[in-house]
């Protein structure tokens, strides 16, 4: 069968990349979604799942029926957005929601496909559990995730709600090949589509001394010492793009050093082609000058322009060699004819073992890029007698089982409230019933955690989330507010005790990073002399290491509400811009919670608490707050404005843009539009 036989108008055809001929697992599963039958696709990495999600996609548009396609990550909605923006040739009306957690979910009335993450549907969910009847088709990507630690239990929670509420949704999971396919399947009520066939083939092997032993009993001669640049060499010369994987930032970055003295023989890219963003950091002139040489490293400490760039970059064939930790593996699709996976392990719990088979394969499964190669090489690197052990293991056989994860504590405590607050439960027998109904369910006796569940239900009524009724339980005003902000009990729990105290923003922003939902900055020694002034000051006596962590964090936050440049707060912290911005991130949502919260327990306190969350989110002191509120005028600008004289709103809408077009940074048109919007911004405050 080929694409044109599917029956879908002629752009279709283009949408999907040519009339080709389908692959055997794509036909045998878009044959069961027009049967009306829920699908599990296990399949490779590049193995033409998208096709099957647009099919999906086109059968429910058929029928006028929405489709939520959802992600586990913000950049991985992105990049799935771009694809399916396709489909507006189409008529079909795409739109992607990663942001805002507590707003309604009323928008979906206008869109027919919405790209989102795992968080964003569920709190859609939570905000108003009846959007499921408007939706035809849920597609969960990447649906092996369903085991993570973090993300597995929003996703399975989205999942069971879906087939609780409204068994007529038609879900479609795409995953990557796992062993217990069947039982998941089972679960989902769905066709189990297992296919091990790839468009590019991959050779695999191990390198061990000098030589790459493959698995089809092929050998291969390299250095022992400079393997990887013999490896290098050779795919540069034949067009090729290699991926390393490594387990630290420090390696990522000495590594792709290493490396430069041979990417440096084939590559001169012209610096007009590398945009790493306005902010300066810490590591921006050691990107710029290896990526003009080709070779880069990539993790979660760079800034989100300066992944962008990379990845753009290494996607057009600019950057030949790419040295990422394994947050790359998990997040945007990076294809290269070789990937070499330099480290097996990783550091984890205090101590080094072993990477999971899964995430293995994950990173292997980008070798061989469709268009430019006919084989992929995906190798694992091992040193010694029980690594060359260890990598035969994980090219042989299958993954690790999928195991759910929603029994534990704090996803208890989490989606317990949650059944509640939308009504999905009103006792707690319908408790048990829905936990019953998830993968959870199926994987475990679920009798055994009724004790949990009752006692989880008695946590959430001590603390004022829940309240009991005769025979039935109701989320409280608090409890509501706290599910629809989507923070933890536990989060709320620390917020509120921050009312009891007096209101300082050094003491807010500490409070803040001390909740669950704030994951915090390690502390070195070094750390400590400005830790302890820290806590002193704010009157914390207690001494751990959770106090110390939350402390530096805030301390972080304080540097940034103060306008700090984002290089010296890099550097005075040894920390990266990457994590500057998670961090920012996270306040900033755990902020506006604190503003809102204030509104039952201290609202004399609202109005500041609004304020500190705007500077968290811009990064601004006090007195450019009104200047923020116009487009495309971020802290620098309106840092830059202040200085100049333009202090308010009205000196701002009164001034000549030829004068402001003066200032640095702004341009005659941005100049107009600037006064413009003063102009109307101060309009609507009469």
């Amino acid at each position: 069968m080929k694409v044109r036989d599917l029956g879908y108008p002629e752009e279709f055809i283009e949408i999907a990349g040519g009339d080709h001929e389908l692959y055997p697992h794509q036909q045998e599963a878009i044959e069961a979604i027009r049967a009306g039958r829920n699908v599990l696709v296990t399949v490779p990495t590049a193995s033409g799942k998208t096709l099957i999600a647009y099919a999906a996609i086109m059968e429910r548009q058929k029928m006028g029926l929405k489709s939520l396609y959802i992600v586990p990550l913000k950049s991985l909605a992105s990049e799935k957005f771009d694809d399916l923006k396709k489909l507006r040739k189409l008529g079909i009306r795409v739109t992607i929601a990663v942001g805002d957690v507590d707003s309604s979910p009323s928008f979906i009335n206008n869109y027919d496909v919405i790209v989102c993450t795992s968080e964003k549907a569920d709190s859609m969910i939570r905000h108003d559990p009846s959007i499921l009847y408007d939706i035809g088709l849920i597609i969960a990507d990447e649906a092996h995730l369903i085991g993570d630690t973090d993300r597995g239990p929003k996703l399975e929670m989205v999942l069971s709600a879906c087939m609780y509420l409204n068994p007529d949704i038609t879900i479609i999971s795409l995953s990557a090949t796992i062993s217990n396919g069947e039982e998941m399947a089972k679960w989902l009520k769905s066709d189990l589509v297992k296919s091990d066939y790839r468009p590019v083939p991959l050779k695999y092997g191990i390198i061990n001394g000098n030589e790459i032993e493959y698995t089809d009993g092929e050998t291969e001669k390299v250095s022992a010492k400079n393997y990887l640049e013999d490896i290098i060499s050779r795919d540069i010369e034949g067009g090729g793009q290699v991926l390393i994987f490594v387990n630290s930032r420090s390696r990522a970055e000495n590594l792709a050093r290493q490396l430069l003295s041979v990417t440096g023989k084939y590559v001169f890219l012209e610096e007009g082609l590398i945009d790493l963003g306005e902010d300066a950091d810490k590591y921006q002139e050691m990107l710029k000058s290896l990526m003009r040489r080709g070779v880069s490293f990539h993790h979660a400490g760079l800034s989100m322009k300066e992944k962008e760039s990379i990845e753009r970059l290494f996607r057009d064939r600019y950057i030949r060699v790419l040295v990422a930790t394994p947050t790359l593996a998990a997040g945007v699709n990076l294809p290269a004819r070789t990937v070499v996976v330099r480290d097996m392990s990783r550091f984890m719990d205090g101590y080094s073992q072993y990477v999971k088979k899964i995430e293995i394969l994950q990173m292997l499964g980008r070798a061989g890029r469709p268009k430019y190669d006919r084989e992929g090489r995906a190798l694992l690197y091992a040193s010694t007698d029980n690594a060359v052990e260890k990598a035969h293991e994980y090219l042989s056989g299958e993954s690790e089982p999928i195991i759910s994860i929603f029994g534990q504590k704090r996803a208890l405590q989490i989606n317990v409230l949650a059944l509640v607050s939308t009504g999905i439960a009103t006792n707690l027998e319908e408790v048990k019933k829905f936990f019953g109904s998830t993968f959870f369910g199926q994987q475990n006796v679920i009798s055994d955690i009724y004790a949990d569940l009752e006692k989880t239900m008695g946590f959430l009524i001590s603390e004022g989330f829940v309240r009991e009724r005769v025979g039935s339980y109701e989320a409280t005003t608090f409890g509501k507010t706290v599910s629809d902000l989507y923070i933890e009990p536990k989060t709320a729990i620390i917020l509120r005790e921050y009312f009891d105290k007096p209101h300082s923003i050094d003491l807010a922003l500490f409070y803040i990073c001390k909740t669950p939902d704030m994951i915090n900055f390690s502390t070195r020694t070094g750390d400590m002399p400005y830790i302890a002034e820290f806590l002193e000051k704010i009157e914390i006596l207690e001494d751990d290491e959770d106090n110390y962590a939350a402390a530096k964090t805030a301390i972080v936050l304080g540097n940034w509400i103060e306008e700090v440049p984002i290089i010296d707060i890099t550097e005075k912290f040894n920390i990266g811009p990457g994590d500057v911005q998670s961090k920012i991130a996270s306040a900033d949502w755990i902020s506006y919670s604190l503003s809102r919260l204030a509104e039952m327990f201290k609202p004399e306190i609202r109005n500041e608490l609004e304020k500190l969350n705007i500077r968290i989110k811009e990064g601004i002191k006090e007195d450019v707050l009104s200047l923020i509120t116009i487009p495309n005028i971020g802290r620098v600008r309106a840092r830059r404005l202040h200085r100049s004289g333009y202090r308010t709103l009205d000196e701002l809408a009164s001034a000549d843009p030829t004068d402001i077009s003066r200032i640095f940074g702004f341009s005659s048109k941005l100049a107009s539009e600037t006064v413009s919007h003063a102009k109307r911004l101060k309009g609507r405050m009469k």
